[in-house]
């Protein structure tokens, strides 16, 4: 046996790479992404999806969206995934994502890494129904 350490000397962190109970090395993200869904069936309206965790940070990796027969085949659906101080706010505290979605279409975005503030709720909102949005993340410790 042969005892070794992995550090990190490139960012002056001195920050040593971990190994889990599995013996799996530990160099991406720690955590599985969890699902979190929302259909967004009126327009305008705040669904949260996040909501904040004493000591930690939400980290996005990925998004899907899709919409359906009821969206305006002329404009589409804007989407805006952002930051707020409540749950029910449709003020955004700052803006994660808008995306543009047009009727019956299917997105995803994956591998994103995006960190949210400490202390907020993630909420998104639409201005045409219905649009349906699946985050998909962890926590991280602040």
């Amino acid at each position: 046996m042969i005892n070794s350490r992995i550090y990190d000397n490139h960012f002056g962190t001195r920050v040593g790479a971990g190994v889990t109970s599995r013996g799996q090395l530990v160099v991406s993200p720690l955590e599985y992404n969890e699902p979190y869904f929302q259909s967004m069936v009126t327009i305008n309206t705040a669904f949260n999806f996040i909501g904040p965790v004493t000591g930690k940070r939400f980290v996005i990796d990925g998004l899907f969206i899709s919409s359906d027969k009821n969206v305006s085949a002329t404009n589409g659906a804007v989407i805006n995934i952002y930051e707020a101080d409540a749950p029910d706010s449709i003020v955004s505290t700052k803006d994660i994502f808008t995306l543009d979605i047009g009727k019956l279409e299917t997105s995803s975005l994956t591998a994103l890494n995006v960190i949210t503030s400490v202390g907020i709720w993630v909420n998104a909102k639409t201005d045409d129904a219905t649009t349906n949005v699946t985050l998909l993340g962890y926590y991280v410790k602040v």
